[in-house]
């Protein structure tokens, strides 16, 4: 009888996920093109993930953490962005707030702008640096990381509540972070990135710059997905999670499109004007 019931749970479990991508087979379509080319093109997945990235970071060498000999794709600093923006939209994800488009309050508009404000004074301690000016204090990738990080917490929960206010009726005026306490999860996962980057075992390269990659991509969807919904003035008329099946197509393969002209036109300045930081 267990087993039955164990058997028949799975098939359920199948046919939700089988239905699931009927229902957005753009996305599904979309991602597996996409997996196609990330991990087929000439080069592999790391050359393609630094080409891809190329135009979001400076990706400089003496900034960068390597897993195994092998660089990521992202700079220390875009690395502690992006995965702090995934930690924390996965959490408000799973806390069901995608779509709250209420006002945070005031102490947590607060604590993300000094977020903001730690990696501003870090990055520009960072560029005396490396320009070889008198500099406060010496910046390392650790600091890059963690400053990094916490951006990455201020923007999700930015992107999060600019898009549940671009689908108000899809959302409710609940707050997605309304106290420190729904910052649990973000501010746990800084501790376990950072020690998986401390650690940074060559095995785990390929689903770091997988992520980082991904990362990025749902950045740029989820801002162009606003434009979009704006632009076409359907702010007003989502209503379903489905409505939003060809938009968020549309806006994902137009956000791929800007990164790669985003890495294009640096790659065209590389080499029409000599510009590297290949060396530092």
């Amino acid at each position: 009888m267990r087993q039955a019931s164990n058997r028949y749970s799975t098939s359920e479990a199948v046919g939700a996920v089988l239905s699931r991508i009927r229902d957005y087979w753009l996305w599904a379509a979309i991602i597996a093109v996409g997996a196609l080319v990330f991990f087929g093109l000439p080069g592999g997945y790391a050359a393609t993930s630094h080409a891809l990235l190329h135009g979001l970071c400076a990706q400089t060498p003496s900034h960068t953490i390597s897993f195994g000999g092998e660089m990521l794709p992202f700079d220390a600093r875009m690395t502690g962005i992006y995965g702090g923006f995934l930690v924390t939209m996965i959490a408000i994800v799973m806390k069901g707030t995608l779509f709250a488009y209420g006002n945070p309050p005031k102490r947590i508009v607060a604590l993300l702008s000094l977020f903001v404000v730690m990696m501003a004074v870090d990055g520009f301690n960072s560029l005396l640096t490396d320009l070889m000016l008198w500099h406060p204090y010496e910046s390392g990738n650790g600091l890059r990381v963690v400053t990094g990080y916490g951006v990455g917490v201020s923007l999700a929960v930015a992107l999060s509540w600019l898009l549940a206010s671009s689908a108000w009726n899809l959302g409710s005026p609940r707050v997605a972070v309304g106290r420190i306490r729904d910052l649990t999860v973000p501010i746990t996962g800084l501790a376990g990135y950072g020690i998986l980057l401390v650690a940074s075992p060559a095995l785990l390269h390929l689903p770091v710059s997988t992520l980082l990659v991904l990362s990025a991509w749902l950045t740029v969807t989820m801002l162009v997905l606003v434009i979009v919904l704006l632009v076409l003035k359907l702010d007003g008329q989502i209503r379903q999670v489905r409505q939003l099946h060809v938009p968020v197509a549309i806006s994902a393969l137009l956000a791929v499109t800007v990164m790669m002209a985003l890495a294009g036109a640096r790659f065209w300045a590389e080499r029409t004007f000599g510009i590297s930081n290949a060396m530092m």
